[in-house]
């Protein structure tokens, strides 16, 4: 691959397509759920991709090239780009506190660069105090947050907003779905006080915690601690090749 500038988040200075990847031990989780994602988009955007061989080809030489015990995996495709690099990721132990976003926001259904909005969004939760923040749609229903998809536990009950809310399809929530039995509906944000615990989804948490939405403080119990053993029994690292 030829030399790419990329912007001061690492993100090749074009537009294109990004698919992010917690790898452990240079294996990469749920890679074959992130590459599906990433032709679907590229179909409906008009970007062709390299040939799956040679993106596992060059997953494998950056992998080896650059080990890490916990990383973070960035594919990023383009028009006549393609950009990868593999860097150390630190572990997000402590649960999140969430504020909401003042404004509507438009969500993605694909993973778009530059991101430079959505690291904007986390700078100003950051301000205050937060790890990011919870946004909405016009409907004043719930979305998601800058980096991560949610689900909460409202009476009794795992759910998720649907992508017609306006979110972005996450993997992780992807695997929830299907694998442990979080819900999928509308959630309107009168719905908040009775959220009893919660969840950011993302292939980087997998499934972190949610502590506080504002100075409303959430559990973190048994159901929460079934929920997030599950998502990670569904989200193992597997070889590449």
């Amino acid at each position: 691959m030829s030399t790419i500038e990329l912007d001061s988040h690492g993100f090749p200075k074009a537009s294109g397509i990004f698919e992010t990847i917690k790898t452990v031990d240079g294996k990469p989780i749920a890679l074959g759920r992130h590459m599906r994602r990433a032709l679907e988009s590229a179909l409906e955007l008009g970007i062709t991709l390299p040939s799956e061989e040679l993106i596992r080809t060059e997953i494998q030489q950056v992998l080896q090239e650059n080990p890490h015990e916990i990383g973070r995996l960035r594919l990023s495709f383009g028009q006549g780009l393609f950009h990868l690099a593999h860097d150390f990721y630190t572990e997000q132990t402590e649960p999140a506190r969430l504020n909401f976003y003042s404004q509507t926001v438009i969500g993605a259904v694909h993973k778009l660069f530059p991101y430079d909005y959505r690291f904007a969004l986390i700078e100003a939760a950051n301000e205050e105090g937060y790890h990011d923040s919870i946004l909405f749609n016009e409907k004043n229903e719930i979305t998601e947050t800058a980096v991560a998809n949610l689900a909460f536990l409202i009476s009794g009950e795992w759910v998720t907003p649907p992508i017609s809310s306006g979110i972005l399809p996450g993997v992780v929530r992807a695997i929830a779905i299907e694998n442990c039995g979080v819900k999928v509906r509308p959630i309107h944000v009168s719905e908040i006080p009775e959220v009893e615990s919660g969840f950011m989804l993302s292939s980087l948490r997998i499934a972190q915690p949610i502590s506080h939405i504002g100075d409303m403080k959430l559990k973190i119990g048994d159901a929460s601690r079934a929920l997030e053993e599950q998502i990670r029994a569904h989200s193992q690292p597997v070889s590449v090749g």
